[in-house]
């Protein structure tokens, strides 16, 4: 059955603007972010049949925007959801077997549909799975969240393909019944990372990091600068207070005016944040001193992984002093990021998906798992001599190599007797312990 709902990105589209003079270079970032995320605590008071996610209904947007803008940001995400989607699922029942090859009607499989899932949920603390129920079963799709918006009574969702233009395509809205309240054909599953305060939607593990994810995407773009234009300044101006783009922009000229005038070839960065208190900070810089940028980028690589609650080593970031990471270093590594995140967050979505084949398909999906493979393997900490019998170490070595009568045992369990000496010839026989 085909599926009745388009799928829709929503393209953000943000200014950083820059102005240049002949005797002066400055870039405005605004690197604000929303200052207090929260759910409305009197639904009296919204006049919607949805509940807007953020102040201005766009914070999954806002999130989509910074997932493609910070390269750190967007390894962490894209690693989280390599190890917990695992190398495939497996299940001991036929029926379920083939089921999971080909789930809806887009040819996808239950992994295909589990890596979106967790991709949004790592994301933005929300993801959604489609069920389009026909004689005889049901087709599961991923649904993007940064479509989807939850109602006030919690039984429905509402959907739409651009949120930033909802009023002007009011006739694009969709609502479907949020499971298990099912009234048509059609359901939504949702699946939220908790928060405290939080109703209706979770937020992801990073949200506390938000402004050091933006300074990354800036430190990035201003190197592409510097090295485009042999620029290199003198100064960095960091500017805290409540203002908008134009405001921003005006503050910049007037300082353009009073530090630097005609014939001053000095070049100043500007950096405009919103914060709680309207100060400056301005720090010179000289030639020599490109180490502070890769110290602020270690800074903000470290801030990020640490909100993810994620580890360095899986993130392709080298500790400092070191030159790499050593195998056992990354399968420990694995192993706590396995116990304090991945797995958790896999059971939450498995579990929804195995009540629903349950009801829906009539089947018994206890052992349906996931088959998870670390990024090294384990067998370089292990003895062979303990877990191979001879004749399997000897075919490891080579296939060609003939199989000994008493190869069956291992190493460990076999015991060589001398029963007799005659000249350079020593009789021995072989016994298992």
């Amino acid at each position: 059955m085909a599926k009745t709902t388009r799928k829709s990105q929503v393209n953000l589209k943000r200014k950083n603007p820059t102005t240049k003079s002949n005797t002066f270079e400055f870039g405005v970032f605004n690197l604000s972010v929303p200052e207090h995320i929260q759910e409305p605590q009197d639904l009296k008071k919204i006049f919607t049949d949805y509940i807007p996610f953020g102040n201005d209904n766009l914070f999954p947007q806002y999130l989509a925007e910074l997932k493609r803008k910070s390269s750190t940001h967007r390894s962490v995400l894209a690693q989280k959801v390599v190890f917990t989607s695992g190398a495939k699922f497996v299940c001991k029942e036929d029926n379920i077997r083939e089921y999971i090859k080909d789930v809806n009607a887009d040819g996808e499989s239950l992994r295909d549909v589990f890596k979106k899932l967790a991709d949004d949920y790592y994301t933005f603390g929300n993801s959604y799975l489609e069920g389009v129920l026909y004689d005889g079963g049901v087709n599961l799709y991923h649904l993007d969240a940064t479509t989807v918006r939850m109602s006030k009574n919690k039984k429905e969702v509402y959907i739409h393909p651009d949120w930033n233009n909802y009023k002007s395509q009011k006739d694009k809205m969709q609502r479907i019944a949020l499971y298990p309240n099912v009234t048509s054909s059609r359901f939504v599953l949702q699946f939220k990372d908790y928060e405290p305060t939080f109703q209706f939607y979770g937020l992801p593990d990073y949200v506390a990091a938000l402004e050091h994810i933006a300074v990354d995407y800036e430190i990035g773009k201003w190197n592409h600068t510097k090295f485009k234009n042999g620029f290199q300044p003198s100064a960095i101006v960091e500017i805290n207070g409540d203002m908008g783009e134009e405001e921003a922009r005006k503050l910049v000229r007037e300082a353009q005016k009073k530090f630097v005038g005609d014939g001053n070839n000095g070049k100043i960065m500007f950096i405009v944040k919103n914060g709680d208190t309207a100060n400056a900070n301005v720090q010179i810089l000289k030639d020599d001193q490109d180490g502070s940028w890769i110290d602020l980028q270690q800074i903000t690589d470290q801030n990020i992984i640490t909100a993810h609650r994620w580890q360095p080593s899986l993130s392709g970031i080298v500790s400092s002093g070191k030159m790499n990471n050593t195998g056992s270093e990354i399968r420990i590594a694995y192993d706590l990021a396995m116990t304090t995140v991945v797995k958790e967050t896999s059971e939450i979505i498995l579990t929804g998906i195995q009540k629903v084949l349950f009801k829906e398909m009539g089947f018994d999906p206890s052992d349906l798992k996931i088959h998870y493979e670390p990024p090294v393997s384990y067998a370089n900490d292990v003895d062979i001599k303990q877990v191979l019998t001879i004749n399997e170490q000897r075919a490891l070595l080579d296939e060609d190599f003939p199989m000994l009568e008493d190869g069956d045992m291992f190493v460990a369990d076999r015991e060589i007797i001398v029963t007799e000496r005659d000249g350079d010839v020593t009789e021995t026989t072989v016994e298992q312990r």
